[in-house]
């Protein structure tokens, strides 16, 4: 996916951990308030982090920690570090295999539903660069099985060797290793659940699809996280 990056960490008090502990609240800066004023998904990265944690809760183990490695290095702040962990094997392993005399530059991990709408938001407006952006809820981003790699040409044929896929029409960046579990809709579903958590008042279905009802509470939910974080800390 091609997209602009800003180069800025996200603010220190958008990465405070998450607790299961405090009071119910949806309070903070919209998802959608973004739609037009930024073109990187750090905006929401505190929201993502509870999510992803929240993933982890239904799903123990399903995503790991990926961390940048001497020959693998983040650009910006955008970057979620959670993968598959037979994914990040395979990362890994093509990265080292070229013992340092290149360097993969990450633009994209796993990605969760808010950073996927706001993607798909922008490449609907013609904003940002966006040359692609799948639907909410059908991006391999979302099962942590996906990486977006800014300097791809070097890498097309070394990750082809470690089962990274390179074949998707109009997205020049975008690998995927479809040999990791599709987790789509476990995103969906720890969004709908932290929301119902939060919204006492305001229940969705906890399904896992991202029909209206999710789409609009996503619009809605704030960028800051919410009150109560993932329910198994």
């Amino acid at each position: 996916m091609m997209m602009a990056i800003e180069p800025d960490a996200p603010p220190e008090e958008m990465m405070m951990p998450d607790a299961f502990m405090g009071t119910p609240s949806i309070e903070g800066t919209p998802v959608a308030s973004f739609d037009t004023t930024t073109c990187s998904t750090a905006s929401v990265i505190a929201l993502s982090r509870q999510i992803a944690k929240q993933v982890d809760c239904m799903m123990p183990g399903q995503l790991v920690l990926f961390e940048e490695q001497p020959n693998i290095v983040f650009s910006g702040g955008a970057v979620l570090p959670y993968m598959s962990e037979s994914a990040r094997t395979d990362l890994y392993a093509a990265a080292s295999s070229q013992g340092g005399a290149r360097t993969l530059q990450v633009n994209s991990g796993f990605r969760t539903v808010v950073q996927q709408y706001l993607l798909n938001q922008w490449f609907r407006l013609g904003r940002c660069g966006i040359t692609a952006a799948a639907e909410p809820g059908n991006s391999n981003h979302q099962s942590g099985r996906a990486v977006d790699i800014a300097n791809w040409q070097e890498w097309v044929s070394i990750l082809a060797q470690y089962s990274w896929d390179h074949t998707v029409p109009g997205d020049e960046v975008h690998f995927d290793h479809t040999n990791s579990p599709d987790i789509r809709g476990a995103d969906v579903l720890a969004f709908q659940q932290l929301w119902n958590l939060n919204a006492p008042d305001d229940q969705i279905a906890e399904d896992g699809d991202y029909g209206p009802a999710t789409e609009e509470r996503v619009r809605m939910a704030p960028a800051e996280g919410f009150g109560i974080g993932a329910t198994c800390e």
